[in-house]
């Protein structure tokens, strides 16, 4: 730990920053401390597409590869824990052990990523949009919205805007919005502003995703991380 502390330090981004653009060299990695950072790739044909979100105590970057195949762009304003990436390699040379924990990290991302996959294949508008919005209740920081105010339930904050969450789960904006005036309705969740959501029924929301709620924990790819 004190090694990673002399190696890393503090950067701050602001809201829709560019951290790391898709193709540059790869020059840092690290761990989100606070905010969300989005990853998108752009096609051949020029559309950009968000395939992650990266919230606290993840990790950003990819160790052991020159060029960055996605773009990590600031979701919200952000601060990281930058390491350099040569640095950060000769680091898990000298403890193996580190790099044990982060082989198990990736895999448990991999198998996530297996599953979302499955996910967002094989099941209905709503229940992407409920699995989304439940991975969202465990990852999002706090419990206040924009306004300030404070909710004793779990706040749920959209990080990015709903055209980006829309096409990541393979549906339209106006679709996703019907959906979730749909939960609202059924008083799942309430509207606290633009893009914060009190989860009054946790229970009700996990129903409408037709996953038991140990898979869907499962699919939070919940593993140690370097912090």
């Amino acid at each position: 730990m004190q090694e990673l502390g002399r190696l890393s330090h503090l950067r701050e981004f602001r809201k829709g920053q560019v951290i790391v653009a898709q193709g540059d060299d790869a020059t840092i990695v690290g761990n989100v401390v606070t905010g969300v950072v989005k990853l998108t790739k752009m096609s051949v044909s020029g559309q950009q597409q968000i395939v992650g979100l990266l919230f606290p105590s993840d990790f950003f970057g990819r160790a052991f590869s020159d060029n960055s195949r996605f773009s990590y762009e600031a979701a919200t304003d952000v601060s990281l824990c930058c390491i350099d990436r040569q640095a950060f390699e000769s680091f898990l040379l000298r403890f193996p052990e580190v790099k044990h924990e982060l082989l198990l990290t990736v895999l448990d991302e991999l198998d996530a990523t297996r599953e979302w996959a499955a996910m967002t294949s094989a099941h209905t508008t709503m229940e992407r949009i409920a699995v989304f919005l439940f991975i969202l209740s465990k990852r999002s920081a706090g419990s206040y919205c924009e306004n300030g105010t404070k909710s004793e339930r779990t706040v749920i904050a959209l990080p990015v805007g709903r055209r980006d969450i829309a096409a990541y789960l393979g549906t339209t904006p106006e679709t996703l919005s019907r959906n979730i005036q749909t939960l609202v309705r059924k008083h799942v969740i309430r509207p606290l502003d633009a893009n914060s959501f009190e989860l009054l029924d946790s229970a009700g929301l996990v129903d409408h995703t037709s996953e038991s709620r140990d898979d869907l924990e499962a699919m939070l790819g919940v593993a140690p991380r370097i912090r």
